[in-house]
């Protein structure tokens, strides 16, 4: 296909790499956001009071960018906001973004003609201002999976808002005035909603946490002692779930092995369980760790098991059947009085912007996501999709899918047919739906099998999986190392082209850089 003009929706993580991979392939790039800041769910309206990353600060980093090494080692979300800045500003991707645009469609010019059409709606304290239309040979879709607040639509509602009560995303709790001597409740049990919990626990005058099933909690160290990224963050942690396409001696491993795995397994919630006061709580997961372990799995906020014990948490396993003028009423039957309720009950998935004979492809009735790689769909011509996928590393999985993209659009990633692609994707869904439904989220949800992934798409590029120079060691056991990633266009370099060396190849992109 011939590419020139490339449009990126989005300015979060995944749009911020995309655009930055693609303007050092030389195309001419153009990113709409919606928003008046970059940074997606780190963009400094969208971030509540004491958010702060779940990964090890270089866990998180991009492959070519390292985070000051004056941040901690969980850095907060003003911190990451300030990265991202960092990161668009230093390879020329801030110049590209236009924002307060909103994109309202993307259709194709012409059932014969190559490339879409953009319609952008500029806005201004939310009032449009203006319109224009915008033609591009390629499209990447960037827009998250955090994009769209689902709240639920409950009876009474409207009627506890006409009260003066408030209803509230976690997406909107951006200040903790808002709850201080409040009667709040949460709902959830996610991140966000454990974490505003813990916020309301010791400002506000009451904090009920509603959620419907308790999900395991880790913490930032294992026994006070051994850090997450060396329990969850290596390729032995990932071995020990099941993938759906078993090698080597994970073949063994779930098969003759399965003691071992049911031991590993039961040993980790035993940890958690002495860590953390999860029977004295009432909060131990019914499912095994095993089974929950993926996109809902969370660190602990500090304290938060203790507020729960101490009563200044009343949690309560069950739903909210409906409002009333003063509070919510229960599925136990029980009312609490309420003055705001915050949901943190994730988010929707969508392209409400995309065509709707295309959009079709993408999502099926049940809002499932349909694409090879999480990146590509064969009936969708010339549209990529990064972000549509949750792994423990977004970043460089984004990275790295960015960098596939743009392999594909070059021709240089031999690819099954159309239909083989197809069945691939439909035989990767049915085995979520049947072996790991609690962690099935739309299909997008790749945790724990965030090595898998990556793997695969080096191997489609013909680039090799393993990172640590023949240390099989320290491949197995050491935290997953965004650095050793960072010359993959380099690597593409020389095995598209044999007769460059790396110096030669580095002087060119130098080059490019300077002239940006």
């Amino acid at each position: 296909m011939t590419v020139k003009k490339v449009c990126v929706i989005g300015s979060g993580v995944s749009g911020l790499v995309s655009a930055k991979t693609f303007i050092e392939e030389g195309y001419e790039v153009t990113l709409f956001e919606k928003r008046q800041g970059l940074g997606g769910v780190w963009e400094k309206s969208r971030m509540y009071p004491g958010l702060s990353l779940q990964n090890p600060r270089d866990t998180y980093a991009f492959s070519d960018y390292p985070m000051p090494a004056s941040y901690p080692e969980w850095p907060s979300g003003e911190q990451i906001s300030a990265y991202l800045e960092s990161y668009a500003q230093y390879f020329g991707v801030a110049e590209k973004i236009q924002f307060g645009a909103k994109v309202t469609k993307v259709e194709r010019k012409s059932e014969n003609t190559n490339g879409w059409m953009v319609s952008v709606s500029f806005q201004e304290d939310g009032k449009e201002i203006r319109k224009q239309n915008y033609e591009f040979d390629f499209v990447i879709v960037c827009n998250g999976t955090f994009d769209i607040p689902y709240i639920p639509n409950l009876p009474g509602m409207e009627e506890f808002i006409a009260a003066g009560g408030q209803v509230i995303h976690s997406n909107d709790f951006n200040d903790s005035s808002v709850i201080e001597g409040k009667r709040v409740v949460v709902v959830g049990f996610g991140k966000s909603a454990t974490d505003i919990a813990n916020i309301a626990a010791s400002k506000a005058k009451e904090c009920t946490l509603v959620f419907r099933q308790a999900l395991w909690k880790v913490p930032n160290f294992f026994l006070g002692l051994f850090n997450i990224k060396y329990i969850f963050l290596t390729r032995f942690a990932e071995t020990w779930t099941p993938y759906h396409k078993l090698q080597g001696w994970e073949k063994w491993l779930h098969s003759f092995g399965k003691p071992l795995v049911w031991a590993f397994w039961r040993l980790n919630e035993t940890i958690l369980r002495l860590q953390f006061p999860l029977d004295a709580c009432g909060m131990v997961p019914k499912e095994p760790m095993s089974k929950l372990i993926g996109c809902g799995i969370g660190l602990v906020p500090k304290g938060f098991f203790e507020y729960v014990r101490a009563g200044k948490i009343h949690a309560v396993k069950t739903k909210i059947n409906k409002f009333f003028a003063s509070g919510v009423e229960l599925d136990n039957g029980e009312q609490v009085q309420a003055d705001i309720v915050v949901f943190g009950t994730g988010f929707l998935q969508d392209i409400p912007f995309l065509e709707e004979k295309y959009h079709k492809q993408v999502f099926d009735q049940q809002g499932t996501i349909h694409l090879y790689r999480h990146l590509i769909h064969p009936h969708v011509p010339q549209m990529g999709f990064v972000g549509y996928n949750y792994t423990f590393c977004a970043q460089l999985s984004a990275e790295i899918g960015a960098r596939w993209l743009s392999e594909y659009i070059k021709g240089t990633i031999p690819l099954p047919s159309e239909q083989q692609m197809l069945e691939d994707v439909t035989a990767e869904l049915e085995w979520k739906k049947k072996d790991r439904p609690y962690a099935f989220v739309s299909g997008a949800c790749i945790i724990p099998f965030t090595f898998h992934y990556i793997d695969e798409l080096l191997r489609d590029m013909g680039l090799n999986s393993r990172r640590q120079g023949g240390n099989l060691l320290g491949e197995l056991l050491m935290p997953i190392d965004p650095s050793a990633y960072k010359n993959l266009g380099q690597e593409l370099q020389v095995k598209q082209h044999p007769s460059l060396n790396d110096s030669a190849i580095a002087a060119a992109s130098v080059e490019v850089r300077s002239v940006r």
